[in-house]
């Protein structure tokens, strides 16, 4: 099991990551990210009703969080960071959603590449 995450819960962080902040697209997940002010990193996960009822849209947050505990002790401290999943998520593999988290979370920086293996 990876390291514990930080979820961000208040709607004031949420609407600052909406408003001021940059982001990086994929067809499965969309990733706004901002600096914040603490230390660590936290996270927020969007689920909307396009992605499916209730049960769909619970059990997509669930994979992503799952991914996010394995990939946040590579990730650099002090960023707001919300995951949007767009509808094709809720059919896509947990490999082809964590390729994509990976790609997005590398491409905006918040990551280091891993050399060699």
């Amino acid at each position: 099991m990876g390291a514990s995450l930080i979820m961000i819960r208040s709607a004031a962080d949420f609407a600052a990551l909406q408003g001021g902040s940059r982001s990086r697209a994929h067809p499965l997940l969309v990733l706004r990210y901002r600096r914040n002010d603490v230390q660590p990193t936290r996270f927020g996960i969007s689920t909307g009703r396009r992605l499916g009822g209730a049960v769909e849209r619970n059990r997509v947050r669930r994979r992503l969080r799952s991914l996010l505990r394995s990939l946040v002790g590579r990730m650099s401290g002090g960023w707001d960071v919300l995951i949007v999943a767009r509808p094709a998520a809720a059919k896509a593999s947990q490999g082809e959603l964590g390729a994509a988290l990976e790609k997005l979370i590398i491409g905006a920086g918040l990551m280091e590449v891993e050399q060699g293996s």
